[in-house]
């Protein structure tokens, strides 16, 4: 074996080559040969196979020239060992005597080429030939290593991949594809890409798809696109074509990202800030129709008490009572508008009880009459006896009232029917989840039906949003049906609206079944319960309030001493403390309020009977007043039923039903 050798006089191409050959003249031979053709060599000989292993780790060839028949060795042995080390050398056989079977077999084992030593003339075309073909396989293998990386990447993509050719027909989809959309790749290819579409990307954007991408342009944007299960999701995607060497398009890839949990997080967001926008107008609103209702609910407090009074004094009079009986009427409905706005304030003091709809929507719908549109008819589907219910009479009138003004509304120019109807329902757990507040179980619905010209999806959406109306300027409020939701959501209840355009509108509100506990019916007369000569202080800075509920306490039998100042009021119990049987005070005044009061009452002399009264909000401050040691709290304006009844529980007495 030679050591490394450097041949050839002229400087051409570098070439480094490994012979293996056991003849140094036959080597030299081939040396020769391929200086002649213009190479620049460096070469080394082997002969065994030992020498060829160490010689191929030790340095880098560019190719290997053997001889095919050697003492210790052969061509085929010495192509193998190339072969185990992985190496990709051009391997060409050089031999005396080879036979055209065993040069195949040479071939199929890898060999590049064979030429015998006695035609060496064609060598230097076969070292190149190899040497190029070299060349080109390693670019080939290069390539589809790259091809293999890429499509490993695709098929692993978090991404959606889609490739089509230039009609849009599906050609390759990748698996991130299936697991969205749950097409499998056979069940789309060849199928058209618009086979995805839904009515949720509008016509318009497809358009401005195709034209940019067919102009050769990069197409991005987002789709709301349907899976195989008809569900819909939304991709945000590119798409973009692929050309041949002559320009023409021959496919379209899309990139696509499943966003729909992004949206669906976008829109959730949207709507908190809505809510919080709707919350910080509603407390706003609510303040100021909280200071406007005590203040009606005071004055009027005044003249339905004054208006009693001169009834029970009228008697005989008939024309007299008929004319006082109106104006407590119209006090009563003032005092319900002024519920309504403490309502939509969530300032009202709900007074539930155990009862069954029938009589409260009966009731309602006996006042309500009067007011049926002229071409208008009315079907009342109410049973005789359902579920027990806990709930507000006088709210539930208020429902009634305004689901039956939207109804009349609906119909009022081209007349129809209106249908009120209550039903016993139970409430499963998918229907829940389709009615906002409401949870499984069983209900009492109260439903307002018209046939009239329905309400689109947009209106739906916007009509429990206060001060949103669909009437005439001047004829509604837009606070009908904010009440209603407020009214139903502190029933632990819910208000649903069934509407299609030209096929009518139901409105439905679900009240939850009162289990325990017996029905009672509103509006039957009781006896009042009198006083025995007891002696009351009474402290309001209402001067018409004041004087109205004197009267009414001496109606009612009792002593009353009067102040309009709660310092002066104070004086007087401390100087005589028990003068006094009982304490009625209003909560709300500007010296001080009455809890103030209550309290140093309660410190000069503990467990003084003390009842007190306001036109504002009483569910929030209910449990802190009570704490203070108060027995009774009456809301604004007091009904003379309620406070005779509420009188006779602090003094003390008997078989007073607490629910008047």
């Amino acid at each position: 074996m030679t050591g490394m050798q450097n041949g050839g006089v002229r400087a051409a191409t570098p070439l480094r080559i490994l012979l293996v050959e056991d003849s140094p003249f036959d080597a030299q031979l081939v040396i020769r040969e391929l200086q002649r053709f213009g190479y620049e060599l460096a070469w080394e000989r082997v002969d065994t196979p030992e020498a060829m292993q160490l010689a191929l780790v030790r340095q880098t060839w560019d190719l290997v020239l053997s001889d095919y028949s050697m003492p210790k060795f052969s061509g085929l042995d010495a192509l193998k060992l190339v072969k185990t080390s992985g190496l990709e050398l051009p391997f060409i056989l050089v031999s005396g005597t080879i036979g055209e079977e065993t040069a195949v077999s040479a071939m199929r084992a890898g060999a590049y080429d064979y030429l015998l030593k006695d035609r060496l003339a064609r060598l230097g075309a076969a070292v190149q030939r190899s040497l190029e073909e070299a060349e080109q396989r390693r670019a080939r293998r290069m390539a589809e290593e790259r091809l293999r990386l890429l499509f490993h990447a695709v098929e692993q993509s978090p991404a959606i991949i889609t490739i089509t050719d230039a009609a849009g027909n599906i050609e390759y989809v990748n698996p991130r594809f299936t697991a969205v959309t749950g097409y499998p790749q056979q069940a789309v290819r060849g199928q058209n890409c618009r086979m995805f579409k839904s009515e949720h990307t509008a016509p318009t954007e497809y358009a401005r798809l195709w034209k940019t991408i067919l102009a050769g342009g990069e197409w991005r944007g987002e789709f709301v696109n349907r899976k195989r299960n008809g569900e819909l999701f939304w991709e945000a995607a590119a798409i973009s074509p692929v050309r041949d060497n002559d320009g023409a398009i021959l496919h379209f890839v899309k990139v696509a990202e499943d966003i729909t949990q992004r949206k669906r997080a976008d829109e959730s967001l949207r709507k908190l800030e809505t809510q919080l926008r709707q919350a910080q107008k509603m407390e706003a609103l609510g303040e100021l129709a909280g200071g406007i209702a005590h203040d009606f609910n005071s004055f009027l407090g005044a003249i339905i008490v004054n208006a009693q009074l001169a009834l029970s004094a009228s008697s005989g009079d008939t024309q007299t009572a008929e004319y006082l009986d109106r104006a407590i009427g119209a006090s009563r409905q003032a005092a319900g508008l002024a519920r309504q706005m403490l309502a939509f304030s969530r300032r009202d003091e709900q007074q539930r009880r155990p009862i069954q709809l029938g009589h409260a929507v009966h009731e309602a719908l006996r006042l309500l009459e009067a007011s049926l549109p002229d071409g208008v008819e009315l079907a009342v589907e109410i049973p005789a006896t359902g579920r027990t219910v806990l709930a507000d009479a006088s709210q539930v009138q208020q429902v009634v009232v305004n689901l039956w003004t939207n109804a009349c509304h609906a119909l009022e120019s081209s007349g129809g029917r209106i249908t009120v109807s209550l039903a016993n329902v139970d409430v499963d757990t998918e229907m829940a989840a389709k009615l906002p507040g409401l949870s499984p179980g069983p209900y009492v619905r109260l439903t307002v039906r018209d046939n009239g010209q329905g309400m689109t999806a947009e209106v739906q959406e916007q009509i429990f949003d206060p001060f949103f109306s669909t009437k005439p300027a001047g004829q509604g409020t837009g606070l009908g049906l904010p009440v209603v939701r407020t009214i139903m959501t502190g029933h632990e209840g819910g208000i649903a609206v069934e509407s299609r355009l030209d096929a009518g509108t139901a409105m439905h509100a679900y009240f939850p079944e009162q289990r325990t506990g017996p029905a009672t019916e509103p509006g039957i007369e009781k006896p009042l319960p009198r006083g025995g000569g007891e002696h009351i202080l009474l402290i309001d800075d209402h001067a018409l309030v004041r004087d109205a509920m004197r009267s009414l306490l001496e109606h009612l039998g009792y002593r009353v001493t009067v102040f309009g100042k709660p310092l002066e009021a104070l004086a007087a119990f401390r100087a005589r403390p028990d003068q006094f049987d009982l304490v009625l005070t209003d909560l709300s005044m500007r010296e001080m309020n009455g809890a103030e009061l209550a309290r140093e009452v309660l410190a000069t002399r503990p467990g003084m009977p003390i009842i007190v009264s306001s036109g504002y909000e009483l569910a929030g401050i209910a449990q802190h007043v009570r704490d203070l040691g108060i027995q009774e709290i009456l809301a604004k304006p007091v009904q003379r039923e309620r406070l005779a009844a509420a009188l006779a529980r602090a003094l003390g007495r008997e078989n007073v039903d607490s629910s008047l």
